[in-house]
């Protein structure tokens, strides 16, 4: 759901750049702007309401299946998602609408109240399949008689539609939304005022360094904001923050807080956040807190610190990075290769973007869902690590006790013991947030999955070997495609005056 909005906002951006060369519909015909705008949103709508209606047949009437209904909803749910997506994207891109509140020649620093109001029918969309979701989901929290995942803890407060829709608002949209923001904010106001900062300093890419600078910093300085979005609070002293602070500094972690992320314990997650220690929190929230036993929530801890310890946010913007540099340079060479054959027409510089956007699709798509998924495993890992026990309480035969009182170095082994705790808390997870057992997603393996490979690597130390000589050679080859990939990039402008689809632009008739 955040790459959702990410996304959402990223439209916007691509939009101004983009100019409308995608419109398919003529600037009079307001009435089928309207109709693709309102169109998507009552999709979405209806399609949530029938979803909550199928999801509670299915567990009245197939009692032999408890997953069914579970499965059909979490599958819907992605489903509608991608409609609000795909359809925020055609109103975007194919209709005149966000022609409509450009004000930004005019008003610049007023422009990112109009673009709000471009996103509004995408905000719409997700707040109507909330409201549909909201009676299954009091349900399926056990506040009624469909239940399909555990009961509310006790002494938990229930799910109001105020607190219910807060609490979505908050955790999928202001989270992106708030820094998203601000750096809208500064595109519109550097290509407002584009010629007043080019002339100012006298350098053309004036404009793009002061976006690009002030990107750098909010993402920077993100987590001062999200912590306040999130409603945290600074988790108490006692014995499991005691624990906790015991195991972030046995691992090397540097931070500077461990949040309780407040939910009315109906939040069952964690999550770490930020790049630099100075403003990285560590968040679990009190659904967690309150559910789990204290070796569970160290061993949910430990895959928060997994992330941070294995760099896995730093290697996530080199595949961006690398990413980016993948798609800009299958589109300039195939802007150079029209531009050399003297292809030059607007059909031609749809062909440049709308492979550059099924580059970026698959690598996406393809890349970035199979290099998450190993990057869990390896938290994972990392977190049964953190939760090995001494020789003597170890009770399952492995590698890292062998069974005589003592214990062999950590290396290419995992301790059976440590994988059935950090297991028996994804399954804790899973049970209390209702997620199928084998419901995978574009990020995740399956929670099943998840607790069968972690214990295949603790009897067969070769796989566990071969999957850390995976991650390395992943981690390596990013590396080595972004400074290629830099390296040609740099040599290529040096000796090109300006990009051949700039070219191919200037070429059209006005």
């Amino acid at each position: 759901m955040h790459l959702l909005t990410i996304v959402a906002f990223a439209f916007l951006f691509w939009r101004a750049e983009d100019g409308g060369r995608w419109v398919l519909l003529p600037a009079q015909d307001r009435t089928g702007t309207l109709l693709i705008t309102i169109g998507f949103v009552a999709i979405v709508a209806v399609g949530a309401v029938v979803a909550a209606r199928r999801t509670a047949w299915l567990h009245r009437n197939r009692p032999e299946q408890p997953d069914a209904a579970q499965h059909f909803y979490h599958q819907t749910t992605v489903a509608l998602r991608l409609a609000a997506g795909i359809g925020f994207g055609a109103t975007v891109f194919l209709t005149r609408w966000p022609e409509w509140f450009d004000i930004n020649d005019r008003y610049p620093y007023l422009q990112i109240l109009a673009d709000l109001v471009v996103l509004s029918p995408f905000l719409a969309s997700m707040i109507l399949m909330w409201t549909a979701f909201y009676p299954l989901e009091r349900l399926m929290r056990g506040e009624g008689d469909l239940v399909l995942s555990a009961p509310a803890e006790p002494g938990t407060r229930r799910w109001s539609f105020r607190t219910y829709m807060d609490f979505h608002v908050r955790h999928y949209l202001l989270v992106v939304a708030g820094p998203m923001i601000l750096i809208l904010f500064t595109a519109n106001m550097t290509r407002g005022y584009a010629s007043t900062l080019q002339s100012w300093t006298g350098w053309a890419w004036a404009p793009d360094f002061v976006l690009g600078t002030v990107a750098c910093v909010v993402f920077a300085i993100a987590p001062l904001l999200l912590r306040r979005i999130w409603r945290t609070v600074r988790l108490e002293s006692g014995e499991v923050r005691q624990s906790l602070d015991t195991l972030a500094r046995s691992a090397g972690l540097r931070f500077r807080d461990i949040l309780k992320w407040q939910s009315d314990g109906l939040m069952i997650n964690a999550a770490v956040m930020g790049i630099i220690a100075p403003v990285r929190y560590v968040l679990l929230s009190d659904g967690l807190l309150a559910a789990m036993s204290s070796r569970q929530i160290e061993a949910v801890f430990g895959h928060e610190i997994g992330h941070v310890r294995h760099r896995h946010i730093q290697h996530f913007l080199l595949f961006a990075y690398v990413g980016w540099l993948a798609t800009a340079g299958t589109m300039e060479l195939l802007a150079r290769v029209l531009l050399a054959r003297q292809v030059e027409s607007q059909a031609a510089i749809l062909a440049v973007e709308g492979i550059g956007v099924l580059v970026a699709v698959v690598v996406w798509g393809a890349g970035f869902g199979w290099l998450s998924r190993r990057f869990e495993r390896q938290a994972d890992l990392f977190a049964a690590r953190c939760v090995t026990p001494p020789a003597d309480r170890c009770v399952e035969p492995c590698g890292v006790h062998p069974g005589d009182g003592t214990s062999t170095p950590s290396g290419p082994h995992l301790c059976a013991t440590a994988a059935s705790v950090f297991a028996s808390s994804l399954d804790r997870v899973a049970i209390l947030n209702g997620i199928p057992h084998e419901e995978r997603s574009w990020r995740h393996s399956s929670i099943g999955y998840r607790i069968r490979f972690l214990k295949s690597l603790a009897g067969d130390p070769n796989r566990l070997a071969r999957f850390e000589r995976v991650i390395h050679r992943a981690k390596a080859g990013l590396l080595v495609a972004a400074v290629v990939g830099t390296g040609i990039g740099i040599a290529y402008w040096l000796t090109v005056t300006e990009p051949a689809i700039l070219q191919i632009q200037a070429a059209l008739p006005r």
